[in-house]
């Protein structure tokens, strides 16, 4: 069987899922192939380290259509016509292929509908409480969704919501949003070894709460300021540590001067995914505050990293890898005082919060690129109605 993985760009989250579909698919037999359309993408703003290393080990097939080119530079009609004569000139059985709304996957399934050569997986983490949801839209994007053959999703909720669109629960499966998460268990102890080093290294305060957020509106960071403040942690030597970057961030700089916390958050605005793991592991714990989020990958590093985690409810690993009052806290979105309490409760609460680390790295052990692989194939089973069994070694 060969199995094409269609995406737009192989970012540094993608790689190590790929590594791991490669290695098992390869252990049944399987060929893979990569086809990447673009060789960069403006939607990250930092060096993709783990994207260098990986181009120089490939281990299958590979073409990056566009080289030199950012994705959303071609017309997609281009994008279309390229794509269609590798599709024919490799003749995959299945293919795998990010979103079901990118021009892309668009094309992918109006040519799986035509030619009916090869069948068509799409990953996603959209679930119905992402923003508001328009019956038109909603009704136009079932009549594409329900053409697809399956779907690896994030999670429970975000089967659902696949299935609401066409996907019947069967051919579905969780694990598109995993981590490497022995690397950034790994790494956080090895920083916790020589924590001095590490906070000199990025100027660090004694102590202080992560939140890792892009400075968009829907990411709610000045509300993560505005909980901060209620929770008087300023007042007790506790800092905030905000890592991102958008649009928001001169709004962001004037409401810490407003809240008067110039002394107490500290913006990180570029930190190398290589690096991170050292501002996850020298945390109290992460705030992840969004009005919705479709999952908080952030959320799956801090608890590899060994750190509980505050999220919205309308965030995707809400539920799903947080579990209140277990390894973290779940709070109302937009609920300043809730957050401002739960925060100070984390903070203030030793024994809470190392009972709630602990766990936190307990659930997401199993959240690893080896689960998507092993989900991912197990779904191509069940599509080409075979009796393989791909999980396990």
């Amino acid at each position: 069987m060969h199995v094409q993985f269609v995406i737009g760009n192989l970012s540094d989250y993608h790689i190590p899922r790929y590594r791991a579909l490669v290695q098992l698919a390869l252990r049944h037999g399987c060929k893979v192939s990569l086809v990447e359309l673009f060789e960069f993408t403006s939607f990250y703003d930092y060096p993709q380290s783990n994207r260098t290393a990986f181009l120089q080990d490939v281990q299958s097939d590979m073409v990056t259509v566009f080289k030199g080119t950012a994705a959303g530079t071609k017309h997609w009609l281009t994008v279309a016509a390229r794509l269609r004569v590798i599709v024919r000139a490799t003749r995959p059985d299945f293919v795998i292929t990010l979103g079901y709304n990118t021009s892309y996957s668009i094309y992918l399934c109006l040519l799986r509908t035509l030619t009916r050569r090869f069948k068509l997986v799409y990953m996603s983490d959209s679930k119905a409480d992402d923003g508001k949801r328009h019956r038109l839209k909603e009704a136009l994007k079932r009549i594409l969704v329900s053409r697809f053959d399956g779907a690896l999703v994030a999670g429970e909720k975000h089967r659902r919501y696949a299935e609401s669109l066409g996907i019947p629960l069967h051919r579905s499966r969780i694990g598109f949003d995993v981590i490497d998460v022995a690397y950034f268990r790994d790494a956080a102890k090895a920083v916790r070894a020589h924590a001095d080093s590490a906070r000199h290294r990025f100027a660090l305060p004694s102590r202080y709460v992560l939140c890792v957020s892009r400075f968009v509106e829907r990411k709610n960071v000045p509300l993560v300021l505005e909980a901060f403040a209620c929770s008087e942690l300023a007042q007790q030597g506790v800092s905030l540590v905000l890592v991102g970057q958008g649009p928001l961030e001169q709004t962001i700089r004037e409401k810490i001067a407003a809240l008067g916390l110039s002394e107490r958050v500290l913006i990180f605005s570029a930190i190398l995914n290589c690096d991170m793991p050292a501002l996850y592991a020298l945390a109290d714990f992460i705030v992840l505050a969004s009005a919705f989020d479709q999952w908080g990958l952030c959320v799956n590093e801090a608890m590899a990293a060994g750190r509980p985690a505050i999220v919205s409810r309308t965030c995707g690993c809400a539920n799903e890898v947080v579990n209140d009052g277990i390894n973290g806290f779940i709070v109302r979105p937009g609920d300043r005082e809730q957050l401002a309490m739960r925060m100070k409760q984390l903070a203030e609460d030793h024994a809470l919060r190392e009972d709630l680390a602990r766990n936190a790295e307990s659930t997401i052990r199993d959240w690893t690129p080896e689960l998507f692989a092993q989900n991912l194939l197990a779904l191509t089973n069940v599509i080409l109605k075979r009796n393989d069994a791909y999980a396990g070694g």
